[in-house]
């Protein structure tokens, strides 16, 4: 039997290519196409994602060192959402109940409960530490 591909999914492979070639060939630091944080213009401070598009375009383009500068958090964050989709698209395909468990397991531990109390607390304490310390 031929299973069918949902369409949001094709439009969101679709979206995650376009983004790659938009950051991966333009330069968000100098390209006027690329908006600019509505916290940090009007605050003068950084939020969690300033950088990040900076970042994205660094790694895209082979540059860990730069995009660990423009933002440590969206390198840290990237292989922990690409976790988060290869365990949807396992869980998707998966024909056993072993696999099935597997990675339901493996989505409670890391996304659901406790975690996301821990992420908000990693997440507020870069964006203290990034606006009050000579560190970052």
């Amino acid at each position: 039997m031929k299973r069918k591909v949902p369409i949001i999914t094709v439009a969101a492979i679709l979206f995650v290519i376009a983004a790659i070639l938009f950051y991966g060939i333009g330069d968000p630091e100098s390209g006027k196409l690329y908006p600019k944080c509505p916290f940090f213009l009007l605050t003068g401070l950084e939020c969690p994602g300033c950088g990040s598009q900076r970042a994205i375009h660094s790694i895209l383009n082979g540059d860990i060192a730069g995009a660990l500068h423009y933002n440590i958090l969206v390198v840290i964050a990237i292989p922990y959402i690409l976790i988060f989709f290869i365990l949807k698209g396992m869980a998707a395909l998966g024909r056993d109940t072993k696999t099935l468990a597997v990675t339901a397991r493996i989505n409670r531990f890391l996304y659901h409960g406790t975690a996301i109390y821990i992420i908000l607390i990693i997440v507020i304490s870069f964006w203290i530490i990034r606006n009050f310390t000579p560190a970052f």
